[in-house]
């Protein structure tokens, strides 16, 4: 006569319940991965980040009293975003293809990056300090890439032998005789050089560009018949009403 079965006891059997639940578990998990793997890439916009810090100030009339005041640094960023949400974006593609849109891509930003920020001269040590261009690998090779594109579609230039500074013109200079030209007339300020317009001046965007494109600019102006010369030499014109 055959033995019955033995029943298991419930604290045999919890085990068996527990594993299978487990395996449940990971199934469901490795199920999930294996959809966001293959999930489409979603495209990041354009994105200006705001950096927030306070700054401590101490009064001139009380070193004892401390004022605060809130400093925001407006950071513009490329469609792709940081090192941290496109990594391989901040790093040289090894095919020789690829390169040429990776430079590409960083040189239309690039140039979106200097007219946000008023720069019309960008240098190695930019790239060593500023967000996004700090967090490029071999910057030295980037920024050589990235100049290349520039250079060969005639809106930038090197500004010294060693080509570690970069003339970007993301604005013509004859659109800059017209910008002048016009500031002059709403300003009534009608006698300008290139001196003045460096010191006195300092707070408009044209003040910025370096003296030599400055008097090229004012050059512009008296060929156009906006201005004629004072001082040519020393870049001096009178704004014609």
């Amino acid at each position: 006569m055959k033995e019955k079965p033995r029943e298991k006891t419930k604290e045999e059997v919890k085990p068996e319940v527990v594993e299978t639940e487990v395996e449940s578990e990971i199934e469901e998990i490795v199920e999930q991965v294996e959809i966001e793997t293959h999930a489409p890439e979603v495209e990041i916009e354009p994105e200006i980040v705001k950096s927030t810090e306070i700054v401590e100030e101490v009064s001139p009339k009380d070193n004892e009293t401390i004022v605060e005041k809130s400093v925001t640094e407006v950071i513009l960023m490329p469609s792709w975003g940081g090192n941290d949400q496109s990594e391989w974006m901040y790093g040289i593609p090894p095919r020789e293809d690829d390169r040429a849109l990776w430079a590409g891509e960083w040189a239309d930003f690039l140039l979106q990056w200097t007219e946000h920020n008023s720069v019309h001269v960008i240098s190695l040590a930019t790239l060593i300090a500023e967000p996004p261009f700090k967090d490029l690998r071999n910057k030295v090779d980037s920024f050589k890439m990235i100049a290349k594109v520039l250079i060969d579609k005639e809106v930038a230039e090197w500004s010294d032998r060693k080509r570690r500074q970069l003339r970007v013109y993301w604005k013509p200079l004859e659109d800059w005789a017209d910008y002048v030209y016009e500031w002059a007339l709403k300003t009534g300020k009608l006698r300008l050089d290139v001196k003045s317009i460096v010191i006195q001046e300092s707070s408009e965007s044209f003040a910025k560009l370096p003296e030599k494109d400055l008097y090229i600019v004012l050059a512009l102006m008296v060929e156009k018949e906006f201005a004629e010369w004072v001082d040519k030499k020393k870049g001096a014109v009178l704004v014609i009403t």
